[in-house]
């Protein structure tokens, strides 16, 4: 029992490593979570712009296809001037130019109205698209850096982690099992006497509780916080 109880305080010590290195390693994905939306954000920036500059070039060559269209069919009714017979199909004819006219017109407005749109929307484009290039590279090179940490770390949590299962397999299975369920309930499990008192609270404890500690035949637990007690080489 007494071997035991002095490996439940060394298992405690890895377990409190295991336990740090695990906290540590956790707060990492976060943080490479976190700097892959900084690049999604500075990537969905720019495509916007991107996408709206496209969208005008896309209508301004719809609008050059109509304006085409509109010129073509403003010849052919010209042209017709010269073989209409009467005042109604003139009339006619003339509604028809001034509506070929109107529409030349609209489209030569629109056209002119989204080069400058067009123009500004990729000058913005650019501007994010180099904002979205140097977050990249700014913010890869942190999450490779972060994740070398990471896998660093993992490498030291297996490592702690086999310790713990070399220490567990030499300790009584009743000791083991009231530790184990011990640290379910408070984050210090295994405490040292000190000065009389108890390592965890410090809550003194009567003499007699203390020579009973001593012997380290059987488990103590703290009267206040329930600790395994221990007796070793620097107890008092």
């Amino acid at each position: 029992m007494k071997e035991g109880l002095f490996k439940l305080l060394e298992l405690q010590q890895v377990d409190m490593k295991l336990i740090a290195l695990e906290a540590a390693r956790d707060q990492y994905p976060a943080e490479i979570s976190q700097r892959q939306d900084d690049i999604k954000q500075a990537e969905s920036a720019w495509q916007d712009f991107q996408n709206r500059a496209d969208e005008k070039a896309r209508l301004q060559r719809t609008l050059e296809l109509d304006l085409e269209t509109a010129k073509e069919s403003l010849k052919l009714h010209e042209e017709r001037f010269a073989i209409v017979t009467s005042n109604k199909e003139y009339d006619a004819l003339q509604q028809e130019v001034e509506a070929c006219k109107s529409r030349i017109s609209e489209c030569e407005t629109q056209i002119l109205e989204l080069i400058d749109g067009g123009e500004e929307l990729k000058q913005a484009a650019e501007v994010k698209k180099q904002d979205y290039e140097a977050v990249q590279q700014t913010q890869q090179e942190l999450i490779d850096e972060v994740q070398g940490k990471l896998d660093t770390l993992q490498e030291q949590v297996d490592g702690v982690q086999a310790r713990r299962d070399g220490f567990a397999v030499e300790i009584e299975a009743p000791l083991l099992h009231a530790y184990e369920r011990s640290r379910r309930k408070r984050a210090l499990s295994v405490a040292p006497v000190r000065k009389g008192a108890c390592g965890g609270c410090y809550r003194q404890m009567p003499a007699q509780f203390r020579s009973n500690i001593k012997l380290n035949d059987k488990i103590h637990l703290c009267e206040s916080c329930g600790a395994i007690m221990v007796w070793d080489e620097e107890s008092s």
